[in-house]
């Protein structure tokens, strides 16, 4: 019987290595005790690692990293010093482990967004660039969600294959439309055979809170999206 790898053992604080690879990403490193992979579609790097020598190891696969995705804090001391890294902006991870999809209420009218919708998206959500917004409508992964005709708020997957975005516009907060558009998307993802996840920003009380709400799983520790300064 083979022994279970390192990253196995933790699915929640791992969940980003497993979905790399079932997207067909690429292992660039691997240590009994850590593991480096890449993800082919965004390009964006992955380290998971239980131990400081290990992680050393694997990250000496790369000459350099402008982005790195650390799946616990365990090297990211290292990630700012040997690399010029800085994380400004912690993240609880959060999974959807079970594989029953989540009750849709038909509250809203959720479809692809459309260029116009596109434009409103890219002038009100602040952690992506606008062509990393306009390949996720080429990809139609980019929802607009409609309540009695008017658009009222959006949601989407980022490039690496994380749930976010998640908006509903002020005058129409309060009518549990975060929950069903986020619903909307879990069950999509689960339909598309991947494992639902998400980043919440450590400070953002409201977010965590609904993922709770909607069943998701915090992982112990934080994650952390490190870059160039």
């Amino acid at each position: 019987m083979l022994m279970c790898k390192f990253w196995e053992k933790d699915l929640l604080q791992n969940i980003i290595v497993s979905q790399f690879l079932k997207r067909g990403g690429k292992i660039l490193a691997e240590e009994s005790r850590a593991i480096l992979v890449k993800d082919e579609f965004s390009g964006v790097i992955c380290l998971s690692a239980e131990d400081e020598s290990d992680g050393k190891k694997v990250l000496e696969a790369c000459d350099d990293y402008d982005l790195l995705l650390l799946s616990q804090p365990l090297m990211l001391n290292y990630a700012e010093q040997r690399y010029g890294l800085v994380c400004e902006h912690p993240c609880f991870q959060g999974v959807y482990t079970s594989n029953q999809p989540l009750p849709l209420e038909g509250k809203l009218d959720i479809s692809v967004a459309n260029d116009e919708e596109l434009e409103r998206i890219i002038a009100t959500y602040q952690f992506a660039d606008p062509e990393e917004l306009k390949n996720t409508q080429q990809r139609k992964m980019v929802f607009a969600a409609h309540a009695d005709g008017q658009f009222c708020g959006y949601i989407g997957e980022h490039s690496e294959g994380s749930m976010g975005m998640l908006e509903i516009f002020p005058q129409f907060r309060g009518h549990g439309y975060a929950v069903e558009l986020e619903s909307f998307l879990i069950n999509k993802k689960l339909n598309m055979g991947y494992t639902p996840y998400c980043h919440i920003i450590y400070d953002n009380a409201a977010s965590l809170h609904l993922q709770k709400k909607l069943g998701l799983e915090i992982a112990k520790e934080q994650i952390f999206w490190a870059h160039k300064k």
